[in-house]
This record gives C-alpha cells, structure tokens and sequence, in this order.
C-alpha cells in the first residue's frame, strides 16, 4: 500500500495547467460511469430543470471511455439543454487503472482531478450520479451562498464518518452535492485530495476524497445545510454496481441498488445500449432463490427495504417524473412490495 499512495504522490503531485483569469460563476461537475450512460440521461435531464443563472458550462466525466458514448452524449444534449457541454473521457492511463482496478472510489477521485483540471469558473459543483435535484433554484442558491459567504466548500450534507466529529472536527462536508471554490481545491496538490491514509493531529485514520484536504482547511470556510432540502439520493449506488461486477457467485443487494438502477434503466434509457444488469423478472426470483445471480433473501436486506422503497416513493411523486417514468418505477417494485412490506 505505501508503495502505492508513493506512486499517486509522484503522479499527480501538480496540477495540469495553471488559470490565470477564472471566470466567475460555476461549472457542473458530472462524474458518470461510462458503462452505464442511463445516470448521464439522469444527470442532463435533472440539472436541465435548473434556473441556470450564474452557470457557466458542465462537463461529463465518465470513468472510463467506452464506444458509443459519446454518441448518446450528443443525442441526449440535443433534447436537454443545461449549459455549453464539454465531455472529457479518462487519460490512457487512467483508462488502464479503471479497467483493472475497477476501484470506483479511486474511480471518483481521478474524475474530479479531472474535472478541476479543466474547469475555468471560481466555482465547481460536484454532481453525484445517483442524486435527483427536485427544486429548481437549487443549484443557484447553492452557488449564491458559497460565493457570498466566501466559502471554500458548501454541501448539503454532514460527512458519514462519525469518527471525525469523536475527535472534535465538526465542520467537514460529505462531497456529494459540494460546490466549492477553485481557488480553495488548486491550493492543495491533486494527491492529497484522494481517499487515503494519513494522520491529522496526532490521529491515523483513512480519509475519503476531499475529507483530508477540508481537516487542513480553516472551520469557517467549510459550511452544509444543516435540513436537507431539494434533492432525493440514493447513495453508493455505482460503488454498489463496482462490486456486483467484481463479486463471484450470488450477489446480495442488500440495499436495493441493482434493483434501482434496472429500474431506472427502464424509465429512463430507450436508447439500444446493451446493459449489463439483470432484468426485472431475473431480479424478482431471487427473492427466494438463494442460487440466483442476484438475491435479496437475508434479514438485513429486508429490514433495508422500507428505507429503499421509501425514497423510491419520493422520487416517484416528484415533480421531475413523468407519468410513464412514475409508472415503471411503481410497476417494477409491486413484486417486491408484496415480498418485504
């Protein structure tokens, strides 16, 4: 392992290039995964219903290249304009980490060096892919308040680990829904924003991407909502996805997320894209059938279901649904509504 973190240490120890004069205003962040573009369609369909003052451009960070993508990429902007796009697809050896790695925390960070990489405002937000904006003033007020207040990073989220707040550090932000300011991420060296490591005050623990860099940042520059507002997430629906594809044998989805994402394929992809996740009715059987390539037959599994279901439901009475859309994510739920309710 330390001869690993060395290796990220030497390779990215420095910015790509320097932004002399950034403009001001912001740029949309949309870390994707290349393999499953239904969370593109996602992505351009709910930051479209955004009031774009102060937005500048987005751009799409797949976590991998794969053929095809780029094409439904300029199919789907055609029909949901957000903002000037850009797609920027991984380096060769980025390329290479992925496809033998298939890390997606690592996956993630290399999306936002990326992204500030080639980003131009003062200001970025980091999309996360399996978070649906419901109101449409929220990109808006989010980037308003950072701006104002002078903030170096503003989430609508505490940070999950609660280890950070036993040992007194109280103001960091989760990275999901994280508008911040360039200036703040290009002060700190590529590395240091990976998940890694290290020790702070005398402490050893393992931190997350960007949750290192924010403890070496003064508590005043770093604020969250405090009452979540304007958004429905999921949660670690790709890291979910990552080890299905690596796991050998059954798979249980303990927490619904193969299940959500055949769902949201349903609703939301029409395209001829060949996904690789199991059918409704595959799912379905292994509700009961221990040896099917995915189950959902363990106790944990059920007492997470009433959560799952619950957001669902959110997501479904939304105002950025369809009736059609609503209607598949209900009909593809009844089977398991009767197993777990």
């Amino acid at each position: 392992m330390f001869k690993l973190a060395t290796f990220w240490k030497w390779l990215y120890s420095d910015w790509e290039v320097s932004i002399e004069q950034q403009i001001p205003g912001y740029t949309i962040l949309l870390p994707v995964p290349g393999d499953l573009p239904v969370f593109l369609k996602i992505a351009l369909e709910t930051c479209s219903t955004q009031k774009n003052d102060n937005l500048v451009e987005s751009i799409i960070l797949p976590d991998k290249s794969v053929s095809g993508f780029a094409e439904l990429l300029k199919d789907w902007e055609s029909k949901h304009f957000l903002s000037p796009i850009r797609l920027i697809n991984p380096q060769p050896f980025e390329q290479l980490i992925s496809r033998y790695q298939n890390n997606p925390h690592n996956n993630h960070w290399l999306q936002l060096i990326r992204g500030i990489n080639a980003t131009r405002t003062t200001h970025a937000l980091l999309h996360d892919a399996d978070l649906f904006i419901t109101q449409d003033e929220f990109m808006k007020a989010h980037y308003q308040t950072c701006n104002q207040k002078n903030l170096a990073c503003l989430g609508v989220s505490p940070v999950w680990d609660t280890w950070y707040k036993e040992k007194g550090i109280k103001h960091l932000t989760a990275t999901w829904e994280m508008m911040f300011s360039l200036e703040w991420a290009r002060s700190f060296r590529p590395w240091e924003h990976r998940g890694h490591n290290s020790e702070i005050a005398g402490n050893t623990h393992t931190f997350d991407t960007t949750l290192y860099t924010q403890c070496h940042t003064p508590a005043e520059r770093i604020s969250y909502q405090h009452k979540e507002w304007g958004f429905i997430h999921f949660n670690y629906v790709i890291c979910t996805y990552r080890w299905f594809q690596k796991s050998k044998g059954t798979f249980e989805d303990e927490s619904f997320r193969i299940l959500l994402i055949r769902l949201l394929i349903n609703a939301f992809d029409d395209s001829a894209w060949k996904y690789y996740v199991p059918e409704v009715d595959e799912l379905v059987k292994g509700i009961t059938d221990t040896s099917n390539c995915v189950t959902y037959t363990q106790q944990k599994t059920r007492e997470n279901y009433r959560e799952f279901r619950s957001k669902l439901q959110m997501l479904i009475d939304s105002p950025i649904l369809n009736d059609d859309k609503a209607t598949i994510l209900s009909e593809g739920a009844c089977n398991f509504d009767r197993a777990f309710y």
